[in-house]
């Protein structure tokens, strides 16, 4: 069985994105909430760092299982770096996904392509017996005027890749998920993961 790597997370979308990229490093990715109800992992912190730890810390310390908590966020430089670390509640908790994009783009309305510069940022913090260590990606592009492609979720029909001149919706996971921010945070994980399992006594939760 291969070992598997619990995360602290209801999004399918962003569980789906893990597993593509942890899978040809022989590892698993599946939610902690698939073993144990933990309930809703509040997100008080103010950092991206302050997130992840809360939710890899809080499933480690309710199952005992290898976890990952991961918090990422969509910084705008023309907005001061918004929405950052509440781009999942940005203009308010009763907002869909589509209306946050809307009002991103209405803010950015008068903004030239040369300021909308922005980037995606992904921080995993993993928690095992004995030890905890955080993984970072960053992922620059611009806010593109309009949504285009249907292949991602969250910002990703807004967000333009410079080297394909398209948006990660527009991409797809083939591409996405070799040069993102949350690709490069997990691939950093993996790779800790198969230099470490020994010294670190890391213990291993395969599926039963």
């Amino acid at each position: 069985m291969r070992p598997t790597v619990y995360v602290v997370t209801k999004n399918t979308g962003k569980l789906v994105e893990i597993q593509d990229i942890l899978r040809p490093f022989g590892i698993e990715a599946k939610s902690i909430y698939d073993v144990a109800d933990i309930g809703d992992v509040a997100e008080t912190g103010e950092t991206y760092l302050a997130n992840a730890l809360i939710k890899a810390r809080t499933g480690f310390e309710k199952t005992g299982l290898l976890s990952a908590g991961e918090d990422s966020g969509l910084e705008v430089d023309a907005l001061g770096g918004l929405p950052g670390v509440y781009s999942a509640r940005f203009g308010g908790t009763g907002l869909s996904q589509r209306e946050r994009i809307e009002l991103l783009l209405q803010k950015l309305q008068d903004v030239p392509r040369a300021q909308r510069t922005a980037r995606f940022v992904c921080v995993v913090a993993l928690v095992w017996p004995g030890g905890e260590k955080v993984f970072e990606g960053t992922c620059e592009g611009f806010i593109a005027e309009e949504p285009r492609g249907d292949r991602g979720f969250g910002y990703d029909p807004v967000f333009v890749f410079p080297p394909f001149e398209k948006t990660f919706a527009e991409l797809g996971p083939e591409v996405k998920n070799r040069v993102s921010h949350r690709a490069q945070a997990f691939r950093k994980l993996a790779q800790f993961l198969r230099e470490n399992l020994q010294q670190a006594s890391i213990a291993w939760y395969p599926e039963s």
